[in-house]
């Protein structure tokens, strides 16, 4: 009798075993993970395909990708993880860490550690993806900054065969290429710096002067940032002057074929290429200082929420998502989407040599190890940091082009900055 019951008792094991028994303590008991994962900039379809691919052998995870609106994002992410209603994973900009200061897991060493940040990231992300209690916060899956897009045609009609490499070199060539009307008005700008009104990212192309020229966009008292100003001003300014306020935007100008050189992120290629095929154009590193080397940094993150109740699994799949196989995915397929040119710039040093050659990327890739960052990147929408921050340069600018000093402007920019800075905790 005790033999037949055991031999009941294990055929009914060995039956629940087969049908994958989720109630019987250590067999297939791994609980059931569902997942959100807020994202801005890649479609659906891109994800997805990463999402199918890691679910194969995470069965129990259940990822939901929703790409949202950049309109009020990072307010409506802040508020929906204060409520304990948010996303488990999201994408942030690099210059949020303060304001997300409270809703940002720390990254764990077994996901990537501290010497992996350094030896696998160019040394922007160290600096960036850092809280307050300097741990990091944040995995990049892309890079990107500033790149001086040049047109071919416009520099080959003059003889210029090769784009400036210093501010000085950059002075020249563009005084050389602007072409102005009988009534003196510019037809074609040889760049597009000096305003805010109608300069696409005149944010971070002044935060970059500053920060070349040895200053801190963060405190502008000192000659530096002045120095930085009044130079960015001055391609605006006078008889001479290579830009002014009465054109049309810089992205519009450039894409037109009405202006020599322009200064943008890597997306702007993509948007130009496709509004104008014909443009013949080219990207460059951004100029430097004589003996210096500083670069722009401006990029995208991913995050777990601090509130999260899977934050172990959601840390998981970033950990899958910045695997050097998965990134050489999601830029080949994002490459393929219509309209795209490339994906997005790869974050680690060693991806490098895969894209330097791009003719657009590879400017990027170049200053990458160079690039540095502060809290006026344009278009992150953040209705907070960084655009108040960008609303003090733009008085600025204003002002110095109505002939205000500028020290004198920046006088009132510093008390400004020195506001904005404290209001969202940056030190």
């Amino acid at each position: 009798m005790k033999f037949l019951l055991k031999k009941v008792i294990l055929a009914i094991l060995f039956a629940l075993i087969l049908s994958g028994c989720k109630f019987i303590p250590g067999i297939n008991n791994r609980d059931q993970v569902s997942l959100t994962y807020w994202g801005l900039w890649e479609s659906a379809t891109n994800v997805n395909q990463l999402i199918s691919d890691y679910q194969k052998d995470h069965p129990n995870v259940t990822i939901v990708y929703e790409k949202k609106s950049h309109q009020q994002y990072r307010e409506s992410l802040q508020s929906r993880i204060e409520a304990g209603e948010g996303p488990d994973i999201f994408r942030f900009h690099n210059t949020w860490v303060p304001m997300l200061e409270g809703v940002l897991s720390e990254v764990p060493a077994d996901v990537v550690s501290s010497s992996e940040f350094r030896e696998n990231f160019y040394p922007a992300v160290s600096s960036d993806l850092r809280n307050s209690q300097k741990k990091f916060v944040g995995v990049p899956l892309e890079i990107d900054g500033l790149g001086l897009f040049w047109n071919e045609e416009i520099f080959n009609a003059a003889g210029i065969n090769a784009p400036p490499k210093t501010w000085q070199e950059l002075t020249d060539i563009a005084s050389k290429l602007t072409v102005r009307g009988p009534a003196g008005n510019i037809t074609t700008a040889g760049v597009a710096i000096g305003t805010a009104s109608n300069v696409d990212h005149f944010s971070d192309i002044l935060g970059m002067m500053i920060l070349q020229n040895g200053g801190d966009p963060k405190l502008p008292t000192g000659q530096q940032a002045a120095d930085a100003l009044d130079y960015f001003t001055s391609f605006a300014r006078g008889e001479s002057r290579m830009w002014d306020a009465s054109l049309p935007s810089s992205t519009v100008a450039f894409t037109g074929g009405n202006l020599a050189m322009y200064f943008g992120p890597s997306w702007r290629a993509i948007e130009i290429r496709n509004s104008n095929p014909l443009l013949k154009f080219q990207v460059a590193p951004v100029p430097q200082l004589e003996g210096g080397k500083v670069a722009w940094a401006s990029y995208w993150a991913e995050g777990v929420s601090a509130k999260s109740n899977h934050q172990k699994e959601a840390w998981e799949f970033v950990k899958y998502l910045q695997q050097d196989d998965v990134l050489v995915k999601f830029y080949s397929e994002a490459a393929k989407t219509p309209g795209r040119i490339f994906g997005e710039p790869y974050p680690k040093i060693s991806m490098a040599p895969k894209i330097a050659s791009d003719p657009f990327l590879g400017a990027f890739i170049a200053d990458a190890p160079y690039m540095r960052s502060a809290p006026m990147a344009s278009r992150t929408f953040d209705n907070g940091l960084n655009d108040q921050m960008i609303k003090a340069y733009e008085d600025a600018v204003n002002s110095v082009l109505k002939d205000t000093r500028a020290e004198d402007a920046l006088t009132t920019t510093a008390k400004n900055v020195k506001t904005v800075l404290e209001r969202f905790g940056v030190k």
